[in-house]
């Protein structure tokens, strides 16, 4: 069985958010996939927080992902953490890094993939899906293949 969609819409997000998180999700929701880099020292950060954890500067501007992503690590449940799961197990829960930057990673999920066939350094694409009102997610799938 493939994943052929992110896990079901578990609701609105109710946590309080730092602005940093806010800005992150608006992006996201224009289909950007964007990272904070720091405007003192340049260095890319993910995710995202109010001050560079290298040099302590406040200042940063949002620059567009880099195309290329691979598989960095993953995780594939087979039991379902909650009853609302119940249905999409087995998943993987993914690891995503950007050859191009370093030490910049995401927690995603490469869809429409059996779990035998993730292999770590796997090539990926970012793909977009809509999750209700407003929020899109970055998902991934195998580079070259369909979403």
């Amino acid at each position: 069985m493939t994943m052929p969609n992110y896990l079901p819409d578990l609701g609105p997000i109710t946590a309080p958010q730092l602005p940093e998180h806010i800005s992150f999700w608006e992006n996201c929701a224009k289909r950007e996939l964007r990272f904070q880099c720091c405007s003192e020292c340049e260095r890319w950060r993910h995710p995202p927080a109010p001050v560079c954890p290298h040099c302590g500067s406040a200042g940063a501007t949002w620059k567009l992902a880099p195309p290329r992503a691979e598989l960095f690590s993953y995780t594939v449940v087979h039991h379902a953490p909650t009853p609302a799961l119940r249905g999409y197990v087995p998943y993987n829960i993914a690891i995503v890094a950007f050859t191009d930057l370093i030490d910049i990673r995401i927690v995603s999920n490469v869809l429409n993939i059996l779990p035998q066939d993730l292999c770590i350094g796997m090539p990926l694409q970012l793909v977009w899906q809509d999750q209700g009102p407003g929020r899109v997610v970055p998902l991934f799938v195998r580079e070259g293949a369909a979403a």
